[in-house]
């Protein structure tokens, strides 16, 4: 069924209806014209059906553009039809002929249909002819004596956006796609008709394509759409050189481009481009008002993939000459470039370094490093310019991918002047692109510079970082920073407890370098790394390229815990990266604030952040493998399976090019994690995994990993209590020395679960203590919990308070489940104590306790918002479930089931 068609239905009826009251030998022409895709097709289809319908003989035929050269090859088939159709019943004397592109039909047959009302005595015919605007062959004079005594022209206008729905609507209900979602169909309506602009063949192309509900562009070079792109392709056959000229440099400029530079580019005179662009305009396939962003793409792809490669490759660079000779944009003249062949001529570099320039500015970096890689191939090989531009490349790519970026820079070393040119390049190798290891030649580079190089404190400062940092994997390496920090003096010890701030920002950049390696290793103090991250943070800019360089500083100052600075720090840093909309920036600072989060027993807010870093960079973090660990660090920690997921495939990808570094570790920590309920020797062998790495690169920190603490309980629930014991005390004499509250308060509650008696309680009483002193309030929840459930378990005084209060805690992490066991144990003990007292239902409990707290009947109904008698049947109630009789008995009955 066709649709918002009826106009010209009704005429074709019209037209039927007077061919059945015409004379033998009469003749009709009905001519139905438009654009590619404007739906002449259906219409004919549509013109034959209603003929067909009231008995007439119908002939369709449609004309192939090579019968033009065909002598009457037409008019054969046509007589040839008829003569086939002529037992056919249908009304005598009567026939309707449908022809499709009848453009291209051979002049002979042409002149034949002309003469047709001249042979009375023959049957009366209806005539029903599409022909396309703007064809060559359209412009012959029998094609246009034809379409002159036509007596209608249908010309179908495109499609509303409600028609475009109710189109969408009945291809929905023959292939079941959008499953009746309203909402999906009507945003899907609503883009397809402004992509398609409402040409109805674009659109039974696209309905029913898989990214039509996304919104997104489709695949043009898919099946579906390959009928189109061969309509196209043979009209574009057809057209003059000046106009096929014109196209070509029109695809190549873009739509907005002007007409007469189109044409200048193209070589046309004024009259030729003036020709070609109505010719265009006419067919529907450039500058026409009804177009469509899918049809232009349609074109596009086919005056690309009908070209020549190498000739679309000059055409493109002789684009790119004259605009950069007409003062175009240098990201205009750029994109041409990208696309031509390369050029050893200055002007294309000048151009591709001034657009990645730009382009970086905005920090769109991939189109940066995509500009300065061709510029690279503009210039010869051993040239230092070559150079100098894999630097610019390298500064580019550091946030995309920091290992890629340091590749650059050491292929650029060769070709610089040695010295500061050099050693300056050195320098700018991002730091988390050294972090999980390099070749020894940047190792030997590093030392190379430092020897040559005058002197220039900020750079000295710089490569020894990188020095430092390209080490990180190697434990004689690790051990030696705190002693540099402190012969620096940028680290407190008990000889000198006084330390200052780093100045510079080379100052801050060692400085944060040598405390991530001390902190790893657990060369210094909590207290004292504490003091080092907060000066750091506090003199730190949070913008794009400080924050990415803070990114070590970061982990220390979570590690330590106490540092005030890092949580505004952290959230302007996340700002300002949304601000200038570099998603690998927000998605690196994300993954900060989940490792923030996850350390400060927010799971729930640790999840979400860690869930918008992946969000942010779904193609993965390449060599920035430190921002993989928190983010997979977290997920091992946090029970959402999405992220769980999402960080066993980054993980798994990263690891098929990383065997050692924190990649192994953390996907250790990950699959233990997941399988730590279900298969506890599995779990237990993946964390033994994970000690084994950490004891090889000398990371014995244990609260940047604390592997003890699950490896501990493990080894109990497998019936190995002393290996468990001898575990957790290895365990807590190590974050003892390094002193962080978190820390050392787990570990506590985790010996103090392992351990018998009074001293298990001891344990637990500690790690209260510590808790409390701490920012962690999930893992207080968890002493508490402990601690209340030994008491209880012992009879002892002070349960029901610890309980209680955990309760509260881990509700508010977002970990109510914790509560569950010990919860029910207490409801089970209060019954003993106080028989009944656990079949109160919620509201009468509630109605208890304020009573026993000396509220007033009238008071407990206006705060619970109900009536006073109902707060006197509540308690009715819960005197007869207790056994009780009077308030003060209640009071009592209340006050020993919470004290016990």
């Amino acid at each position: 069924m066709l649709i918002e068609r009826e106009s010209e239905l009704e005429r074709v009826r019209t037209e039927m209806a007077l061919l059945a009251a015409a004379p033998g030998g009469a003749a009709r022409l009905v001519a139905v014209t438009g654009g590619v895709g404007a739906g002449k097709s259906a219409l004919l289809d549509a013109a034959a059906g209603i003929a067909g319908a009231t008995g007439v003989r119908t002939v369709r035929v449609a004309v192939a553009r090579s019968e033009q050269s065909l002598s009457l090859g037409l008019a054969a088939r046509l007589r040839q039809a008829a003569e086939d159709g002529a037992g056919t019943g249908g009304a005598p004397g009567r026939i309707v002929v449908v022809l499709d592109d009848l453009q291209w039909a051979d002049s002979a047959s042409l002149r034949w249909l002309w003469r047709l009302p001249q042979r009375p005595g023959g049957p009366a015919v209806l005539l029903v002819a599409a022909l396309l605007d703007g064809d060559p062959a359209g412009e012959r004079g029998e094609v246009r004596a034809l379409r002159d005594r036509a007596d209608a022209t249908l010309r179908p206008r495109p499609l509303s956006a409600a028609g475009v729905r109710r189109l969408l609507e009945d291809a929905a209900a023959e292939t079941g796609g959008l499953g009746g979602d309203t909402a999906a169909l009507t945003a899907a309506a609503r883009w397809c008709h402004e992509l398609t602009a409402g040409s109805p063949a674009l659109v039974r192309a696209v309905a029913g394509d898989p990214a039509l509900p996304a919104g997104a562009m489709p695949d043009v070079t898919g099946v579906r759409y390959a009928p189109l792109r061969r309509r196209i392709e043979a009209t574009l056959e057809s057209l003059p050189e000046p106009a096929r000229a014109y196209l070509c440099r029109a695809v190549l400029l873009g739509d907005d481009a002007d007409p007469q530079v189109i044409g200048r580019f193209a070589g046309l005179d004024e009259v030729d481009t003036r020709a070609g662009q109505r010719r265009l305009r006419a067919l529907g396939l450039h500058g026409a008002a009804p177009g469509g962003p899918l049809l232009d793409a349609l074109v596009r792809h086919v005056v690309i993939t009908t070209m020549c490669p190498l000739s679309f490759a000059e055409a493109h660079l002789h684009t790119a000459r004259l605009l950069y000779t007409e003062g175009a944009a240098p990201e205009v003249v750029a994109g041409h470039l990208a696309q031509a062949a390369a050029t050893p001529e200055p002007f294309a570099t000048e151009a591709l370094t001034a657009a990645a320039r730009l382009a970086a500015a905005r920090h769109d970096l991939d189109t940066a490093a995509r500009y300065l890689r061709v510029a690279i191939r503009t210039r010869p090989a051993g040239a230092a310019e070559r150079g100098r531009l894999l630097i610019e490349l390298a500064a580019a790519e550091t946030c995309i991918d920091p290992a890629v970026a340091r590749r650059h820079v050491l292929q650029a070393l060769p070709l610089l002047s040695a010295g500061t040119e050099r050693a300056a390049a050195l320098g700018r190798i991002p730091l988390l692109g050294l972090q999980s290891g390099a070749e020894e030649a940047v190792r030997g580079s590093i030392d190379d510079a430092l020897e040559n190089l005058p002197a220039d404190a900020d750079l000295s400062r710089r490569l020894e970082a990188r020095g430092w940092i390209f080490g990180w994997l190697d434990p004689a390496t690790l051990h030696g920073a705190a002693d540099r920090l402190r012969a620096l003096g940028w680290l407190g010890s008990r000889d000198a407890p006084s330390a200052r701030a780093p100045r510079t920002a080379a100052d801050r950049e060692l400085a944060a370098v040598l405390l991530f390696c001390a902190t790893t290793a657990a060369g210094t103090v909590a207290a004292d790394a504490g003091r080092l991250s907060q000066w750091l943070l506090e003199a730190t800019p949070t913008d794009h390229d400080a924050a990415r360089a803070a990114a070590l500083a970061v982990v220390s100052a979570i590690t330590a815990e106490t540092v005030p600075a890092l949580r505004p720090w952290l959230s302007d840093a996340i700002e300002a990266a949304n601000g200038v909309g570099c998603a690998r920036s927000a998605a690196r600072l994300y993954a900060q604030q989940a490792f923030l989060e996850y350390h400060g027993g927010h799971p729930a807010r640790a999840a979400s952040a860690a869930l918008t870093a992946f969000d942010l960079v779904p193609e993965g973090f390449g060599g920035d493998t430190l921002t993989l660990a928190m983010l997979t660090t977290a997920a091992a920690a946090v029970p959402d399976e999405r992220l769980r997921r999402l960080a066993a495939v980054h993980c798994g990808q990263a690891l098929a090019v990383s065997e050692t570094g924190l990649v192994p570790v953390v996907h250790c920590l990950l699959r233990a994690s997941m399988l730590y309920g279900t298969e506890p020797e599995t779990a237990l062998g993946l964390l033994t995994e994970c000690e084994q790495r950490l004891a090889v690169h000398g990371w014995l920190n244990r609260a940047l990993f604390p592997t003890g603490t699950l490896i501990a309980p493990l080894l109990q629930r497998l019936g190995r209590p002393a290996a468990a014991l001898a575990c957790i005390e290895e365990e807590h004499r190590r974050v003892a020395a390094w002193g962080a509250p978190t820390a050392v308060g787990r570990v506590l509650r985790v010996w103090g679960n392992l351990s018998p008696g009074r001293s298990g309680l001891r344990l637990l009483d500690d790690a209260v203590k510590v808790l409390e002193d701490s920012g962690n309030r999930l893992e207080l929840a968890r002493a508490l919990l402990a601690r209340g459930t030994r008491l209880l378990a012992s009879g002892r005084r002070g349960a029901g308070e610890d309980l209680r209060r955990g309760e509260q805690l881990a509700a508010a992490a977002g970990f109510s489940w914790l509560m569950k066991p010990a919860s029910m144990a207490l409801e089970a003990h209060q019954e003993r104590l106080v028989p009944g007292i656990s079949s109160l239902t919620p509201a009468e409990r509630t109605v208890a306790q304020l009573a026993a707290a000396g509220a007033t009947n009238v008071a407990i109904a206006e705060q619970l918002g109900v009536s006073q008698r109902a707060v006197e049947k509540h308690l009715t109630n819960c005197y007869r479930k207790i056994g009780i009789s009077d308030r003060s008995q209640l009071r009592q009955a209340l006050r020993h089931a919470t004290e016990r």
